[in-house]
């Protein structure tokens, strides 16, 4: 707190009152904006402190504050709140803070006032005490004169002396906010006596504000301020009447309220008089108009005059150029900044440019306004950005981000192979801007697309989506729930619509369900709803005959052939195609989309729910790359002995130098020529499958190869293979570092392993095996590899799970070595199981040597394994424990680090022990964890686990 406020620096102080000051404050590390109350204890004012948080907790409401943290030390009792644009009274002086966002703001604390006048007073509103979060909504805070109504004794005696509590009623909250409706108009608080405000209002109020509001909005607005000064309490009205007041005050307001009036005056008389647009959430974006405004002169130059060869598409109404234009970057500038054009940097990007045509029923004129109006009130990933507009002569032009990509209809037409996973992740996209779009949030209307269809639809560069072409769009107002819309002109394209909106005019979000059912189809048949092979077969394309195959049960006959296909010569795809139970899921609430009926629709987040099931049941898609076998002759000069670096019982590995996509991911990948894929020349780990005896190569290489769908930070990535003539070849990504067991073989490298570096090694190790137990169809494949030979440690000491053994031992030795990591259960039940050979790893981790040491195996030729146990059951482990580790451990032998040891020790034994009774690879997890966080805690006793230590989210376990 002293460094987020300079040591309570007098720069900093907001306002100083009876119980203390309050600061603005920053946590630079957090780069948290903060309002800081500084309680005078001095004064007795300890019990404050318990007061404001036992009030704010058992309030609930969007405009009352939420505690950031408090701070009790050293005889300071300190609030502290989350403070975006710091606290009211510091804006209202500030033009910039319009008219519209001022009435806002007064709302928003009416309805908190309202919302605590069941019970609570809170006895102290002032601008002062009014927060302001990111999105300007306001926030109540300060609490500690606030009293429980009726009115507790407690608090008379406590307060008495800084009011008069004789009389407290919820009618004292009112006069003050009387006070403060009349500080936001005029930007000060005017002179108030008993006899009423001593100034003419309108020529203190500033004229740029005065100028913002028609008079009866004025009048209204003042008349509510008065009625809250009356002198006698019970003439004030309650908070509900002020809410309902102002409320029409708002509506009041955007009645007279003409957006483009505002825009003439920043196009210096352009616009039409007769064009109204009267949203709210329009006029608070005003202040941008002049930032979003593009000179037709640049746009003229930019695509040569509309030059046919910047031409690259058009719609019902306009025409599409692509360019490259010098704009103003305002990306994350506030509507409240004080910068002009000339201090703003321009960049260059290329954009798309829609030219709207003129017509005579004047929706191309309404398109336009209505796409300003939407777009410059929404934000988000997959709704497209506009980056300006022009509107000079006889001109209507918007200009967008382009979509390197194209429409999702150009797509699903092209030659471009969409994995099933990929196509998934598309509609996805999809749906959550369409659940923006129908969601009501701060600054945004709820919207009705009414267009949704795959022209509508772009791809970027990166193949995410994103919803364009708004010019349909309808809006609902923030205050009212959402409801049907009626309209007398029904608009859309046929084959997309809604069949009860075209017959009834009738539409509400469940009209941009049905929509988005035909574009789940369109994605799934790879052809667009107006395909002529669906025409010819029914008037209204794809949806009928997608409805009348899943009832059939024959939908799978539309599934898109090449999601199937085979790929090219140089790159391989594994999980491409649909799964049973992806296609399901993806089918049947595509179906559900298409119900005849808007009540019998899935919402939005239905949707959502159902396709992230979908694609979690297909799987990670995974693009290998098809090595040529004269590349990797020549990078291992003909397999040189020189740059061999390993062998195991297939065959031998070797490191060398291939280029490589520079991103082993499909959207990377897959959808580009060679030409335009990026590569780059890496480090690469080269696996030779010499042994064939039986076929059992073969069986390795295709398994490997179907391993590599699960991908981890703890599982050493497969980047591609070569198979090409007798040759069986696996290229993996080389791990910089050297394996497990080459530190466990020296003394002195194992000395550089803390106990907590081991711990979270072991954990690493766990949470890569987890991955593979849980993502893996064919367990099978898995049950024999784990050992310290193919755990790899990367240049940060990260272990990663490997899948060839980099060992110098020769295949006879090494294949003893390898029994010492092997089920003994194996014997008789033909199963491996690699919870046991983890067992083993853990235990080799924690005496530093290798389980077939010739220490262990000259004791028991079955190694560490039947040694640990003994010596866990004989109490006798730490016989065995690495020296290294009994300074670490053992010095701390009681509490939490021998509570580290105990959890260690357990759940490795239990591994060890028959398979009935092993646990759990998520069980094992979660042992580790907590003997990590014993360990680290007994240095560490006041700072949270997770702080200390990188802990992977839930999907990584």
């Amino acid at each position: 707190m002293l460094s987020a406020t300079n040591n309570f620096s007098h720069e900093n102080l907001i306002r100083e009152g009876t119980l203390g000051k309050v600061y603005k404050g920053q946590l630079l590390s957090w780069k948290k904006k903060l309002v800081v109350q500084r309680l005078d204890c001095k004064s007795g004012q300890g019990d404050v402190l318990q007061i404001e948080i036992s009030t704010v907790k058992s309030l609930s409401h969007k405009n009352i504050v939420s505690f950031y943290g408090f701070c009790d030390e050293n005889n300071e009792k300190i609030i502290i709140y989350e403070a975006y644009h710091g606290t009211l009274n510091q804006h209202l002086t500030d033009t910039t803070l319009t008219w519209p966002q001022r009435l806002q703001i007064c709302l928003g604390v009416a309805r908190a006032l309202n919302h605590i006048h069941y019970d609570v007073i809170h006895c102290d509103i002032t601008s002062s005490k009014i927060i302001l979060d990111k999105h300007w909504e306001p926030k109540i805070y300060g609490f500690e004169l606030s009293t429980k109504y009726p009115q507790s004794w407690r608090h008379r005696l406590l307060f008495s002396r800084y009011l008069d509590t004789n009389n407290l009623t919820p009618k004292y909250d009112v006069y003050y906010f009387g006070v403060l409706l009349l500080e936001v108009l005029c930007g000060r608080k005017p002179l108030i006596t008993n006899d009423g405000v001593e100034e003419d209002l309108e020529e203190i109020m500033d004229p740029k504000l005065r100028r913002q509001m028609d008079t009866q909005t004025f009048t209204r607005f003042t008349s509510i301020a008065y009625k809250c000064l009356n002198q006698q309490p019970v003439m004030r009205p309650t908070m509900d009447q002020i809410v309902k007041e102002l409320e029409e005050v708002f509506e009041l307001q955007w009645e007279h309220a003409d957006l483009w009036e505002q825009l003439k005056a920043v196009d210096e008389g352009t616009f039409s008089n007769s064009l109204k647009v009267i949203t709210f959430f329009s006029y608070l974006i005003i202040l941008y108009m002049d930032f979003l405004k593009i000179p037709l002169r640049e746009i003229r130059r930019a695509t040569n005059g509309f030059n046919k060869a910047y031409f690259v598409g058009c719609g019902g109404y306009a025409d599409v150029y692509r360019a490259e234009l010098d704009f103003l970057n305002i990306e994350g500038l506030s509507p409240r900044e004080e910068k002009g054009k000339d201090e703003l940097p321009k960049i260059t990007k290329t954009v798309a440019i829609k030219r709207i045509s003129s017509r005579l029923d004047d929706q191309g004129k309404q398109g336009f306004l209505t796409e300003i109006e939407l777009l410059t009130s929404c934000k988000h990933p997959n709704i497209v950005t506009l980056l300006g507009f022009s509107r000079e002569a006889s001109e209507m032009i918007l200009v967008y981000e382009y979509a390197f990509k194209g429409s999702l209809s150009d797509y699903l037409v092209s030659m471009v192979v969409l994995s099933w996973a990929q196509r998934i992740q598309i509609c996805l996209d999809i749906a959550h801007g369409i659940n923006y779009l129908h969601t009501d949030m701060e600054g945004k209307p709820r919207i009705i697309h009414r267009d949704i269809k795959s022209d509508n639809i772009l791809l970027d560069e990166n193949l995410n989506a994103k919803l364009a072409d708004f010019g349909l769009s309808k809006s609902h107002p923030t205050n009212q729930q959402p409801s049907t819309i009626y309209s007398k002109n029904v608009a859309g394209t046929t084959l997309y619509m809604d069949p009860e909106y075209l017959a009834t005019g009738k539409y509400k979000r469940e009209s941009d369900i049905y929509s988005f059912g035909v574009v789940l189809f369109e994605v799934l048949s790879g052809r667009v709803a107006y395909d002529s092979i669906y025409i010819n077969e029914n008037d209204l394309g794809l949806a009928p005959i997608a409805r009348r195959r899943f009832n059939e049960g024959t939908l799978k006959e539309l599934i898109d052939p090449k999601i199937i296909e085979d790929d090219d010569d140089h790159i391989f795809t594994l999980n491409r195609g649909p799964n049973q139970d992806s296609f399901h899921t993806f089918s049947k609430i595509a179906y559900q989309c298409l119900a005849e009926t808007q009540a019998k629709r899935p919402t939005i987040e239905v949707i959502i729910k159902k396709l992230q099931k979908a694609l979690k049941l297909q799987g990670e898609t995974v693009v290998l790359s098809r090595f040529q076998l004269s590349d990797i002759v020549i990078a291992t000069q003909n397999f040189a002995e020189k740059h061999c670096i390993g062998l195991d019982t297939s065959g031998k590995v070797y490191k060398a130098k291939l280029e490589h996509f520079g991103n082993n991911s499909l959207l990377e990948t897959e959808g580009k020529s060679n030409s335009e894929s990026s590569k780059k020349r890496i480090a690469v780990a080269i696996k030779r499958i010499t042994n064939r005896e039986g076929g059992k190569g073969k069986q390795e290489f295709i398994e490997e190869i179907d391993m590599r769908a699960c991908k981890h930070p703890n599982l050493v990535s497969l980047l591609g293979f070569c198979d090409e003539g007798d040759e069986m070849i696996l290229v993996y990504e080389h791990v910089s570092y050297r394996s497990l067991d080459n530190y466990l073989k020296s003394v002195d490298n194992m000395n550089s392993f803390t106990w907590t570096h081991r711990l979270q090694m072991c954990l690493e190790i766990a949470r890569g095996l987890n991955h593979l137990h849980t993502k893996m169809v064919n367990q099978s494949i898995i049950h024999n590899v784990i050992n310290s030979a193919n755990i790899m440690l990367d240049k940060n000491g990260e272990a990663k799970i490997g899948y060839f053994v980099i060992s110098k031992l020769h295949p006879t030795n090494q294949e003893i070595g390898m029994k010492v990591y092997e089920d003994p259960e194996y014997e008789t039940t033909g199963k491996l199981e690699n919870i046991y050979s983890f067992g083993v790893v853990l235990f080799e981790i924690f005496c530093g040597r290798v389980a077939y040491d010739p220490v262990y195996i000259k004791e028991n030729n079955k190694g560490l394994a039947h040694i640990a146990r003994q010596c866990h059951n004989d109490k006798t482990i730490e016989k065995i424990m690495d020296l290294k580790l009994k300074e670490d451990i053992l010095a701390s032998s009681r509490g939490r680090g021998k509570n580290s040891l105990d959890a260690f020790l357990n759940i490795a034994y239990q591994c060890l022990g028959e398979a009935v009774k092993r646990p759990t690879m998520e069980t094992v997890i979660e042992e580790l964890e907590s003997a990590l966080k014993f360990h680290v805690s007994q240095y560490f006793p006041s700072t949270p686990f997770f702080l200390l230590f990188r802990t992977p989210s839930k999907e990584l376990r």
